[in-house]
């Protein structure tokens, strides 16, 4: 059976624990893989998946997140009723405005699901590293006859406690409660170390969404938290997460759980089912990179069924120069130039270029970097349009990488932040 979908992507965060990376550029936009941006992730298991109607929803600091859908994605797309990508920024204006949530802001561009009568609307976080089948979420949808399908997979109570939204479910996978960020995670079903933490990634009957959002709609706006709990019909953060869906708890709305574990996709093996990242703050960020250059990394980048797509900001090959250049454990994209350095344990972007007696270990570079003779870098981030000159010392002494105004995450990881001058 044919069934019609409309995907919105959320791609507005501001990111704040990734700061300095995220100063100017929204979380989808971060560079990832050495050849990729976050948001490639969802919007190939979109494309993979079938889904050609898709609103990318933007907001902070848009530009190159805009550049890299309009220039990468668009011509894949191309134009037409049944095929189409479209950006749909925050605007000022009668009916719109700054969004205040994410329920909001698919609030304000709710008639575009409402135009094309779909029989599900997928709302998507633009800022996961995993890859997906949604069509088996769909599916699952509709045989529950759900009225919301929210996508979870499990984890560790430990892990769970004060990070995750945590879905409490009855046997038969039916939603029976919503914990938000618990200390104390209600487990599974039969399972006690594990519990379900959302994703994020939802599947709604269209009628349905409409109406939850035009019930939200018309609440006062707060972030007061002790005022949201105490009188939830009249106040709203206006957030799937945090008022919509307890808000359809109270209503007795039908809603399932859908097992991320129990997705499978063309070409894949069971070391890879499940895995799934948010990129919270640095460390999480800088450790997803870090998953890909393993000998048997859990994600698989060259699965041919299954690739990412992108835009290419380069065109000519990697160039490594000189008899003693030592590249191990890494990746290194389109358009750099290694001379006689040694790289080991990282991921080098685009068009970067190292110079002689170099050394680069266990940190990503991301792009149009200039790295001088004799430099060493070990356990780092270096944002793009960094220029570093001869001779120097990255990540070895951080309390004097803090004076030269670089951060340094709860793990040791030494940002310099993008455009910085020496």
């Amino acid at each position: 059976m044919r069934i019609e979908v409309v995907a919105f992507v959320l791609g507005g965060g501001v990111g704040k624990r990734l700061y300095p990376l995220t100063k100017d550029r929204a979380k989808p936009a971060l560079p990832f893989g050495g050849s990729y941006r976050v948001i490639d992730f969802v919007l190939s298991n979109l494309i993979h998946s079938r889904i050609r109607k898709i609103y990318v929803l933007t907001q902070y600091e848009p530009r190159s997140l805009e550049q890299h859908i309009l220039e990468g994605w668009s011509p894949v797309f191309g134009t037409g009723r049944y095929n189409t990508i479209r950006l749909l920024p925050a605007k000022e204006g009668t009916g719109s405005g700054w969004y205040t949530g994410t329920a909001d802001a698919i609030n304000q561009n709710k008639r575009y699901a409402w135009e094309s009568r779909p029989d599900i609307v997928n709302i998507f976080a633009g800022d996961h590293i995993y890859l997906m089948d949604i069509t088996q979420l769909n599916d699952f949808h509709l045989q529950k006859k759900a009225d919301l399908t929210i996508c979870a997979i499990p984890v560790k109570v430990e892990i769970a406690a004060n990070k995750y939204g945590v879905l409490v479910v009855d046997n038969e996978s039916r939603l029976i409660g919503f914990e938000e960020k618990p200390q104390s995670p209600t487990p599974l079903p039969g399972n006690s170390e594990y519990c379900y933490a959302s994703m994020g990634n939802y599947a709604f009957n269209l009628q349905v969404l409409i109406e939850e959002l035009v019930i939200d709609q018309y609440k006062k706006t707060t972030q007061d938290k002790e005022l949201l709990k105490k009188d939830p019909e009249h106040y709203s953060s206006h957030d799937f997460g945090y008022d919509i869906i307890p808000a359809m708890l109270r209503r007795g709305r039908n809603i399932y759980v859908y097992n991320f574990d129990d997705n499978t996709i063309i070409g894949d093996n069971k070391r890879e089912k499940g895995y799934w990242r948010d990129i919270g703050d640095l460390d999480e960020y800088y450790k997803a990179n870090m998953d890909l250059i393993s000998i048997n990394p859990e994600i698989n980048l060259y699965n041919p069924r299954w690739e990412i797509f992108t835009r290419i900001e380069s065109l000519q090959p990697a160039k490594y120069i000189g008899n003693i250049t030592e590249i191990e454990n890494s990746l290194v994209a389109n358009g750099s130039i290694i001379y006689q350095s040694k790289i080991k344990n990282s991921i080098i972007f685009y068009n970067v270029n190292v110079s002689e007696n170099s050394e680069i270990s266990n940190s990503l570079i991301l792009g149009n970097n200039i790295i001088g003779r004799n430099v060493i870098i070990k356990k780092a981030i270096i944002d793009r349009s960094v220029y570093i000159p001869d001779n120097i010392i990255i990540g070895l002494d951080k309390e004097f990488d803090k004076q030269r105004g670089f951060t340094i995450s709860k793990d040791g990881v030494t940002i310099v932040p993008r455009k910085y001058r020496f």
